[in-house]
């Protein structure tokens, strides 16, 4: 008797098992991060030192204040860029 339930008394465990450890894997209560997109047209670079031979070293006064406020850049492209910073 028990062999022929015993893949059922297996697959009862594992179920149970399953929906333990998805119980687990819950969504945190409060957003873990803060998103901003900057588009493109808004960042004006600048020169850091005019003159000098060798590759141009250029700054951007908005991106160097995100930095300093705690933003971190997650992606750039094309359009602008995409930072990220811990949510407070």
């Amino acid at each position: 008797m028990i062999k022929k339930i015993r893949p059922y008394l297996i697959g009862a465990v594992l179920a149970v098992v399953l929906i333990l450890g998805m119980a687990q894997a819950v969504n945190p209560q409060s957003a873990r991060w803060h998103y901003l997109y900057l588009e493109q047209q808004w960042v004006k670079f600048e020169e850091v030192e005019d003159g000098k031979v060798g590759p141009r070293l250029l700054h951007s006064k908005i991106l160097n204040e995100l930095g300093n406020n705690g933003w971190e850049i997650v992606e750039s492209g094309v359009g602008g860029y995409l930072f990220r910073r811990p949510a407070r």
